[in-house]
């Protein structure tokens, strides 16, 4: 590992010297000399129980010259680890972590502060993606072939670049004067030819999130079957609580006492692998090849127990249409009901698989459109394709596992359409090879974690999104706008269409908002 600490602007870092991965994780902190976030931890447990000004309790604190973690220690007992934990925010910058693991974080933890590194501001000449550990054993010919699929998607991705900027000028008749337009086909462009990005490309995220929260992510990250999430899991655990090497720097952990409860928590691993056994037992679950087009359905009347049952299922074929036309028999019920118990309690909550409200939009759409969406913290969200224990064969023995950008779909289009279809096409029979000779060479942990790496972000996959009538009219209003990339706009458009047609109190909103139009050239130019 390599330690560094610079005083001068805040941020400690641990980076890893491994010959499979760079992780690197660094602490911005708010104050170098005085553990701020303790501080603010033990100023707001001490406001809950006082009748005192936060001033009067302030000046205590300051006054008195005791470290605030130690006095943090003393009444843990009295307020209980987390709602203290709460109180102390730390930011961290996660770097050289995948992108399907930088989606996991968001989507695995609901509040937070974050940013991505956008793809359109990325030099993707030289690629860095993780690489298959050096320890496991394995042919040549098989690092090579899934090393080889990285350099060929990226080269789709360069190649197709200028052809597509030119027919875009072309077809939406640009004015090469005009310097902003120059600026609109850029961004256009690159979120056409971003489809052929594989996932498994390397970004980094930074995050603001309460020491309970980081504290939770690393319990996660010891037990997760990505083995890079659980390297990650170690480095933020080192550098949250700190090290010799660091505090011989002169570095003073921010919160180091509030991040508790951090051994290894496989109870959602576990729960999940048991609930689908007994699920095969008792189901047929079809594994036939699926046809999925664009599509959604939404519904305005949940049933959470329903909900989450469906939400297991899918994750043995996430394109199974579930029918509830027949109750699950309460047997069935109660054996899930009992593993629930066994593993999970207020320290262990169940996870996403769980998560339900009162409207559901669900549907396919692809990889790129998600990683927008997931921005809005206030759905719940069920997504099987960034579980752990989703069957990822399904996700590859469909007939039209992808697709690609809206822009594409105009007849004017038609030869560069067909075009990315043929690189696009010729990519899937990449990684089907790669993942049959994976299956056989790795332990089948390994291959369905590195094949999830060599999908596209036009990858189409299911997505199920809960909220409530404040949520969803704020996405669609925010999300519908002429300036963002057209996949999400046209969805979120056609959620307020059917919407609108399901419950006529959507057209408040309908009638508010600009159609979205693929073909329109003013909508194309603006940015704004």
């Amino acid at each position: 590992m390599k330690y560094s600490f610079h005083k001068d602007i805040h941020i400690a870092s641990i980076e890893s010297d491994s010959d499979w991965h760079n992780l690197c994780v660094n602490t911005l902190l708010q104050n170098p000399e005085k553990k701020q976030p303790s501080i603010n931890a033990f100023l707001g447990a001490r406001y809950s129980r006082s009748s005192d000004s936060i001033v009067d309790i302030a000046k205590e604190i300051y006054e008195s010259g005791k470290d605030a973690s130690k006095k943090l220690e003393t009444i843990f007992y009295n307020y209980g680890h987390k709602s203290v934990g709460d109180m102390a925010q730390l930011f961290l910058c996660l770097e050289n972590i995948p992108m399907i693991v930088a989606q996991r974080f968001f989507y695995l933890n609901p509040v937070h502060a974050g940013q991505e590194r956008s793809t359109r501001y990325q030099d993707f000449s030289k690629p860095n993606f993780l690489k298959i550990p050096s320890n496991i054993e394995t042919s040549a010919k098989l690092r090579n072939d899934y090393e080889k699929i990285f350099h060929k998607a990226l080269t789709n991705y360069s190649e197709l670049k200028n052809q597509t900027e030119i027919k875009f000028s072309k077809v939406f008749k640009e004015n090469t004067i005009e310097l902003s337009m120059r600026s609109a086909l850029k961004a256009r462009v690159f979120d056409t030819i971003r489809y052929f990005i594989p996932i498994g490309l390397l970004t980094s995220i930074g995050v603001v999130m309460s020491a309970r929260a980081w504290a939770e992510r690393i319990s996660l990250y010891r037990a997760s079957k990505f083995g890079i999430e659980r390297e990650l899991g170690e480095l933020i655990y080192n550098l949250l609580n700190g090290t010799k090497e660091l505090e011989e720097m002169g570095y003073i952990p921010e919160a180091d006492t509030l991040i508790r409860h951090t051994e290894k928590d496989n109870s959602r691993n576990q729960s999940v692998m048991e609930i689908l056994e007994i699920l095969r037992k008792n189901l047929k679950i079809t594994k036939s090849r699926q046809n999925n087009s664009i599509q959604f359905k939404i519904t305005t009347e949940v049933n959470a127990v329903n909900e989450m049952l469906t939400n297991y299922i899918l994750l043995l074929n996430p394109y199974l249409e579930v029918n509830f036309s027949k109750k699950y028999s309460n047997t069935l019920i109660k054996k899930i009901s009992k593993i629930l118990s066994q593993y999970h309690d207020h320290y262990h909550q169940i996870g996403n698989v769980a998560q339900s409200g009162s409207i559901l939009i669900e549907g396919i759409t692809n990889y790129g459109v998600l990683k927008d969406l997931l921005r809005h913290r206030s759905f719940e969200k069920f997504i099987p394709l960034l579980e752990e224990n989703v069957d990822i064969e399904t996700e590859l023995n469909r007939e039209n596992p992808y697709t690609l950008c809206e822009y594409l779909s105009q007849k004017e289009m038609k030869g560069l359409k067909l075009l990315f279809e043929l690189r696009m096409n010729e990519h899937y029979k990449s990684i089907n090879d790669w993942y049959r000779q994976a299956k056989k060479e790795l332990p089948i942990e390994i291959a369905n974690e590195y094949i999830k790496y060599l999908l596209p972000h036009g990858h189409i996959t299911k997505y199920k999104f809960y909220a409530s009538i404040d949520d969803l009219a704020y996405t669609i209003g925010l999300r519908t706008r002429n300036g963002g990339h057209i996949a999400y706009r046209k969805l979120t458009y056609d959620w307020l269409l059917q919407l609108s047609k399901q419950e006529p109190f959507w057209n408040w909103l309908k009638f508010k908002l600009p159609p979205v139009q693929v073909d329109s050239i003013q909508q194309f130019w603006d940015r704004s």
